[in-house]
């Protein structure tokens, strides 16, 4: 866009994950003027957002929230909607029998049938947690340090585990989980897929692997390898992060480091966002937000407008098109992204082949 001569600025703002937080971000936007607002998060909190901005006129775009969108024709959601998710959940945990909820924050996903449920609140003992989850999931606790036995496991042990949260909630606990060596499939809501979840999970010490799971559009990497448009269109957005992080002059959306060193982290789900919003203001030929809100609704946007996930329809709230899939974590690196010192390859959500 801006090769084109059209100057687009970006402003962020940390929610802090927290209702207030995300009132006073949508408010600090609102105050520098934007034209739209792109709520690149999942939880709790995104409800003081959607609040804030409803209440100052600007529209609002969630490419990674599941939860009920209200029709006020102000806030769109591109992610999958929640009863796509729990259809898609429910297939993620298929052969499951007995399936423990780990509630950190994200409530237990509609239609989706559970065994038992734990909470896990901000700030709560990670470890404590994960060791209550491997003796529910039949993995003995630990001799203590004064030599008292660890509890033994449960009878009738849960055979898979459903985690339900914010994303940096989902890698805190999943880390716990991995240094608990709990082994049955663990199943994330789809808020996993923001990159969030794998910068934090990489932080903590984690590591990607097939046995974590989660539902969600297949936009991720491995699409680019498609040859059909929406193939094209990954591939196309990859090169331009391959392109950008040559550039010694980025840097990331707030300012403090080059893009070259987040640029494994840049996801098409965010990047999709923007693009809608930077059409809706070129179809208003305004940058006022209600006019944009306005444009926003009559749009139909796909790889030929710089889309590089699923296509999305504005027209409804809930805009994506298509079906969410299962989703597989991996640190296999595919050698599309551009390599960043000391980090590895990128880990990345990739769908099962599709049977013939």
């Amino acid at each position: 866009f801006s090769l084109s001569g059209t100057a687009i600025a970006l402003s962020t703002a940390d929610d802090r994950g927290t209702t207030e937080g995300a009132r006073k971000a949508v408010e600090k936007l609102v105050s520098e003027g934007v034209s739209g607002i792109i709520v690149a998060t999942d939880g709790e909190q995104v409800d003081g957002a959607l609040e804030a901005a409803a209440s100052a006129g600007v529209p609002v775009l969630l490419p990674y929230y599941a939860d009920k969108v209200d029709g006020d024709g102000a806030a769109w959601r591109t992610a999958p909607t929640e009863a796509q998710v729990s259809k898609s959940l429910t297939s993620a945990l298929a052969g499951a029998k007995r399936t423990l909820l780990i509630d950190a924050g994200g409530g237990a996903p509609a239609s989706v049938d559970v065994a038992a449920k734990i909470s896990f609140e901000p700030g709560a003992d990670a470890e404590q947690l994960a060791a209550d989850v491997a003796r529910r999931t039949g993995v003995a606790e630990p001799a203590k340090a004064d030599g008292t036995p660890g509890r033994a496991p449960v009878a009738n042990p849960a055979d898979a585990v459903l985690l339900s949260g914010n994303p940096t909630q989902q890698a805190t606990v999943v880390h716990a989980l991995q240094s608990a060596n709990v082994t049955v499939p663990v199943v994330l809501t789809p808020g996993a897929t923001s990159p969030a979840f794998a910068s934090r999970l990489a932080q903590a010490g984690g590591t990607a692997s097939g046995r974590l799971s989660t539902v969600g559009p297949d936009a991720g990497d491995a699409a680019a390898l498609r040859p059909d448009a929406s193939g094209r269109a990954m591939s196309g957005f990859l090169a331009g992060l391959r392109v950008l992080a040559q550039d010694k002059e980025a840097k990331n959306l707030t300012g403090d480091v080059p893009f070259s060193e987040v640029a494994n982290a840049a996801d098409s789900h965010s990047h999709d966002a923007v693009v809608a919003l930077v059409r809706a203001v070129s179809t208003a030929g305004s940058g006022d937000p209600a006019k944009v809100a306005k444009a926003l609704g009559t749009l139909k946007l796909g790889p030929a407008d710089g889309i590089a996930g699923p296509g999305l329809d504005f027209t409804r709230p809930d805009s994506m098109d298509g079906e969410p899939a299962v989703l597989h974590f991996s640190a296999q690196d595919l050698g599309l992204r551009p390599l960043v010192s000391g980090t590895g390859g990128p880990a990345s959500w990739f769908s099962s082949p599709a049977a013939d």
